[in-house]
């Protein structure tokens, strides 16, 4: 089985979890970390999906710990832990888009200076 495309943060995981418990292939892969240093023009940095929540969009994420780390193998899943993947979903999908449509930044001087007209 193939699922659609996937986009949240350190995500390799996540589907490698997903082929070998339920042998389902989440294909392509877009890390939200990886998408925003390539469009901040700053220090590389290992970006949390709070983070880049509210560097975007000026939003807590909430993430609380009871939920995150509680038992994702129960079933059915508790009314929070659904709103918890839902939130983290539709955050992800929110962000890629904003990410996307930003473009990419010009990391030095010389890459600046192809893009300057001249006269």
């Amino acid at each position: 089985m193939l699922a659609n495309e996937q986009t949240g943060v350190a995500i390799d995981g996540d589907a490698v979890k997903m082929f070998s418990d339920y042998n389902v292939s989440v294909k392509p892969l877009e890390d939200l970390s990886d998408l925003a240093n390539q469009k901040f023009d700053r220090e590389r940095r290992n970006w949390s999906l709070a983070a880049l929540t509210e560097e975007l969009i000026c939003k807590e994420l909430p993430k609380p710990k009871k939920i995150r780390l509680g038992n994702w193998e129960l079933y059915p899943l508790s009314k929070e832990q659904l709103q918890y993947a839902a939130t983290d979903a539709f955050a992800s999908w929110h962000l890629y888009e904003i990410l996307k449509s930003l473009p990419d930044a010009v990391k030095d001087l010389a890459d600046r200076s192809e893009n300057i007209p001249t006269q």
